[in-house]
């Protein structure tokens, strides 16, 4: 057996790293800076690299650098200020409000009602990750719900849930509460973004849940929720479409 150089050896395995940088896409290099910042390699408050550095280390073209780290100062995860450079958000660690939907019911003088409908470990499909800044091979929690006033259906839910960030949710546990209410009291969500809009009922969650025909109009609430830099979930709520949305905050 022929001993190579410690040198020569030290380049041959760092050549196919060398290779991937190379072809390094903005995604792979947001999925490297998120990595580096789920470790801890880069905290809180802390400058990092400069795109040229990065650049330079990742073996891509700056624009493609620029276009990561644009992506990820739009969700919040980095801060960027001309002539300062670039820093890892630092957010308070406060409780944000949450939208408990027995509050809402049960404010209203109606009898609130839960029902865990599913249950189970999967991969999200492509828009999820990309919300929640995830790979795709990723394993989430996905959760389905269905909520009820008087025993009329109110709201069905689908919640994709970082698993990572929640240790010791089960089934059992969610059979007794909504996965909404376990967060609120188990994960100290600081940071949340939500969208509202219409949508139509599709021919499995939605219209089963809610009683209606697949196309009708529902009214779509999401809503992304993070520990810092750390996605916890995202969660998609199906309403009737006369349902009144309002929230006090």
């Amino acid at each position: 057996m022929i001993e190579l150089p410690s040198y020569v050896a030290q380049a041959l395995s760092a050549e196919p790293q060398e290779r991937k940088r190379r072809n390094m896409t903005w995604q792979a290099v947001q999925e490297e800076v998120l990595t580096r910042i789920h470790n801890g390699n880069w905290p809180e408050g802390e400058l990092i690299p400069t795109e040229a550095e990065l650049a330079t280390e990742f073996g891509c073209a700056r624009a493609t650098v620029n276009r990561a780290l644009q992506t990820l100062a739009q969700s919040g995860v980095l801060e960027r200020r001309r002539k300062v450079g670039t820093r890892v958000a630092q957010h308070p660690r406060v409780q944000m409000v949450r939208f408990l939907l027995r509050r809402e019911i049960e404010a209203a003088g109606k009898t609130y009602g839960y029902a865990l409908l599913d249950y189970e470990e999967c991969s999200p499909p492509a828009d999820v990750a990309q919300a929640m800044l995830l790979r795709t091979d990723d394993r989430l929690l996905r959760v389905q719900a269905s909520f009820s006033a008087d025993g009329v259906p109110y709201c069905c839910e689908e919640r994709w849930i970082n698993s990572y960030t929640t240790p010791g949710l089960t089934r059992e546990a969610l059979v007794q509460m909504s996965s909404c209410e376990w967060l609120l009291g188990h994960v100290p969500v600081n940071r949340a973004s939500m969208a509202i809009g219409a949508a139509l009922a599709g021919p499995a969650l939605a219209s089963e849940a809610l009683g209606l025909a697949p196309g009708d109009p529902v009214l779509l609430v999401e809503r992304i929720d993070w520990l810092n830099n750390m996605p916890v979930s995202l969660t998609r709520r199906y309403f009737p479409q006369h349902h009144r949305f309002a929230a006090t905050i």
